[in-house]
């Protein structure tokens, strides 16, 4: 196991914290939310002259994707709960945008393309990344032992180290997935 050198002497500047979570809806489509919230352990004054206290959200930025089975986005919804600037709230909609892209390879060069710029916010479309890999997480854990199930086709092998598809995991639990194909 790998440890980390010990930091040194600091303090601390600026809090981002990331969260993503999956909920099964009663209609089988699966919601992902994620928020991104952005604090100071300082008071800090914003360029409109707008102070924000110690600890209070400069951004709390929340997304939902719902998506089907297959990782098709069928809505998508942004709100900008806390922002620095009152024109902010007005990109939410243009998220709209992502209903029916699927969350596959490539998936977060074509949210780049859309969202670039000012075109969309920078924090709401940092989340949608995330919000991608909580997608393939879940479904992943929908696949059976043989590769069928409900994310049929959205394994993850090769898509990291430790599930390459010449590695041990793959060839001893799922080895019609292993490099050169089915069982020994």
């Amino acid at each position: 196991m790998s440890h980390a050198t010990p930091a040194a002497p600091r303090r601390a500047l600026h809090l981002r914290r990331i969260s993503s979570e999956a909920f099964e809806r009663e209609d089988g489509l699966i919601d992902i939310e994620a928020v991104l919230t952005d604090t100071r352990p300082v008071r800090t004054s914003l360029v409109t002259g707008r102070d924000i206290e110690a600890g209070q959200p400069i951004h709390r930025m929340r997304m939902r994707l719902t998506i089907d089975r297959e990782r098709r986005i069928v809505d998508a919804q942004a709100f900008s709960e806390a922002r620095p600037y009152r024109e902010c709230e007005a990109v939410e909609g243009a998220y709209a945008r992502l209903i029916g892209l699927r969350i596959e390879p490539g998936f977060t060069q074509a949210v780049k393309r859309l969202f670039r710029g000012e075109a969309g916010c920078t924090h709401l479309t940092e989340l949608l990344p995330t919000m991608a890999t909580t997608a393939f997480q879940v479904l992943w854990a929908d696949l059976d032992a043989t590769g069928r199930g409900t994310a049929a086709g959205g394994t993850p092998v090769g898509g990291c180290h430790g599930l390459r598809a010449n590695g041990e995991v793959v060839r001893l639990h799922l080895p019609q997935f292993a490099k050169g194909g089915g069982q020994s």
